[in-house]
C-alpha cells in the first residue's frame, strides 16, 4: 500500500504534532505516525511537570536575554545557530500554543515559571491524567490537527526511511501491531520526531556507559531511538550522544511508577554523602543533578548507591521544592519508597547492610570537603537512589531551518527533525538543560515553517 502525502511526520509527540499542525495551516498535508496505540500517543509531554522555559528563562522574556541565557546554561556549548533560532522564536512560540487554546498560568513568581501549562500537574507518579495541563496540551494538538484535515495513524512503528535521489521523494515504511503486512508511503518531506532513545539498553550502552541501560527510565517506553537509527543511515551526523538528562530518583522507581518522575532526590545526593554499595564515599564533583545522573549512568554499578544525610539535611534540602512538585520529606517516605534512619552511623550501617567501620570512614571524608554540607546531626538517615533517565542529551545535527545535516553539515534534502532526537541543543561541563518543551514546540514550528519555504521555491 502507497500513500502520498506532502510530509511525514515520525512520532506524534509534542515536538510532531506542532509540525504537524503547523503544516496544515500552512496549507500541506501532513500523516502523523505514532508507535503507542493509545490516542495522544506515548510521549514524554503528557506526564511532565508542564514548564515551558527556554534555559530557565520566561519565553516572552527578550531574545537578547534569552540568548545569553542559552549561552550560560550550556557554558557555551550550545550550536550557536541553534542558540539564535531558539532565542528568536521563543515569544512566538508561546504566543502560537496560546493561540491554539493552550493554557499557561505562572505556578510561582520564580521567572522560568512563568508560563507553566495549566491546570497545574502535580508530582504524581507516572500516570497519564487528563484534566491537568500538559495531556490537555497534547489533547489540544491531536484535536487541532485532525480538525485541519491531517491524518494520525496509531500503533504505527516506523521501520525504515529511505531517498529516491532521482525524485526527491521520501519513502517511509511502516508497520501496525496488529501484524498486518508493512505500509509504505511516500511524501517530499520527512520530519522524525521520535525523541531520544533513552529506553533502548543497547544505544545506552553503546553511547552512554557500558551499564547505562540499568539507570530507571524516567520516562515513557516509547523512544527507542529508531528515528535516529534511520537518520543516522540515511547519511545524518551526530553530537553530543553521550550525554543524558534526568533526576535522581528513589530506587524503587525502578518497579514502580509512583517513584517517578518525582520526588527527584538531587539536593540530598549533591549535599550528602553518596555511598557505593559497600558503603565507601563515591567522590564526585557535580555541582547540579543533570550533571551527577550522566556521570552515574557511565559508573559500572548504577544501581549500587545510596545518599547518607543528617536529620538537618533531611528538612532543608529533603524539603527543597524550586518546581511546586512532590519532594523527599515527606513524599518518598508516604509513598513507601527505600528510607532507613538510626541514632547512630554505626546502627545506620546495619540498617545498609554495610561495615559500619566503612561508612563512618565515608561520612568522615565527606565532612571534610569544604564544598559539602557536614553530616553531624543524628538522627541520620540513608535511601537507596540510582539514575533516572528523562531522555538522551544528544541526536542529530541539524541546522537553523531544523534540517538534518550529514557529517560535515550539507542538509540532507527533505528530512528535518525536532524535539529530543536533535543534537547541539543541551550539555555542556555541568549537563546544561533549556527546557525539552520549548525546544520541542519552536523546533517543531521551524521545521514546519521550512519545509512549506522550500515548497513554495519547488513550485516557483
Amino acid at each position: 500500500m502507497v500513500l502520498v502525502f506532502d510530509t511525514v511526520v515520525v512520532g506524534g509527540g509534542l515536538g510532531g504534532l506542532v509540525a504537524g499542525v503547523r503544516l496544515q495551516e500552512l496549507d500541506l498535508s501532513a500523516l502523523v505516525l505514532e508507535k503507542g496505540a493509545e490516542d495522544g500517543g506515548l510521549n514524554n509531554a503528557r506526564i511532565s511537570g508542564g514548564l515551558i522555559h527556554l534555559a530557565w528563562g520566561a519565553m516572552d522574556e527578550g531574545r537578547d536575554i534569552l540568548r545569553e541565557r542559552l549561552e550560560t546554561e550550556t557554558d557555551g556549548e550550545i550550536d550557536p545557530v541553534l542558540a539564535d533560532v531558539l532565542a528568536d522564536n521563543a515569544g512566538r512560540a508561546i504566543e502560537w500554543i496560546h493561540d491554539l487554546g493552550i493554557a499557561t498560568q505562572a505556578k510561582s513568581d520564580v521567572i522560568y515559571q512563568r508560563h507553566a501549562l495549566y491546570p497545574h500537574r502535580p508530582g504524581t507518579g507516572r500516570r497519564i491524567r487528563p484534566e491537568f495541563g500538559p495531556d490537555r496540551m497534547i489533547t489540544t494538538l491531536y484535536r487541532t490537527f485532525r480538525e485541519s484535515g491531517g491524518t494520525i495513524e496509531l500503533d504505527a512503528s516506523v521501520t525504515d526511511l529511505q531517498r529516491d535521489a532521482t525524485t526527491g521523494t521520501w519513502t517511509v515504511t511502516y508497520r501496525s501491531g496488529d501484524g498486518s503486512p508493512d505500509k509504505t508511503v511516500t511524501a517530499r518531506s520527512v520530519v522524525v520526531a521520535d525523541g531520544g532513545f533513552q529506553a533502548n539498553a543497547e544505544l545506552l550502552s553503546r553511547y552512554v556507559g557500558p551499564n547505562a541501560g540499568l539507570c530507571a527510565l524516567r520516562a515513557m517506553t516509547s523512544a527507542t531511538g529508531d528515528g535516529l537509527q534511520m537518520m543516522l543511515a540515511a547519511g545524518a551526523g551526530a553530537t553530543g550522544l553521550g550525554r543524558v538528562y534526568g533526576h535522581m530518583v528513589s530506587i524503587n522507581a525502578l518497579v514502580d511508577d509512583e517513584f517517578w518522575p518525582y520526588p527527584a532526590l538531587d539536593k540530598l545526593c549533591l549535599q550528602g554523602a553518596l555511598v557505593a554499595r559497600d558503603g565507601a564515599l563515591f567522590e564526585h564533583v557535580t555541582s547540579t543533578g543533570v550533571e551527577l545522573v550522566t556521570l552515574l549512568a557511565r559508573a559500572e554499578d548504577p544501581r549500587g548507591y545510596a545518599v547518607v544525610f543528617d536529620d538537618d539535611l533531611w528538612n532543608t534540602a529533603g524539603r527543597d521544592n524550586p518546581y511546586n512538585t512532590a519532594v523527599p520529606n515527606p513524599d518518598l517516605v508516604d509513598r513507601g519508597g527505600h528510607f532507613v534512619s538510626a541514632d547512630s552511623l554505626d546502627d545506620l550501617a546495619k540498617e545498609l547492610g554495610v561495615d559500619p567501620a566503612v561508612l563512618s570512614a565515608a561520612v568522615e571524608a565527606h565532612n571534610a570537603q569544604p564544598t559539602r554540607r557536614p553530616i553531624t546531626q543524628a538522627p541520620f538517615h540513608a535511601a537507596r537512589v540510582v539514575p533516572g533517565i528523562t531522555f538522551t542529551m544528544g541526536g542529530v545535527l541539524v541546522d537553523g531551518d531544523a534540517n538534518v545535516l550529514t557529517p560535515d553539515r550539507h542538509p540532507i534534502p527533505g528530512l528535518f527533525a525536532t524535539g529530543s532526537t536533535v543534537g547541539g541543543v543541551h550539555g555542556g561541563p555541568h549537563g546544561g538543560y533549556v527546557g525539552g518543551l520549548a525546544v520541542a514546540i519552536e523546533l517543531g514550528l521551524v521545521a514546519a515553517e521550512s519545509i512549506a519555504q522550500a515548497d513554495q521555491k519547488a513550485g516557483a
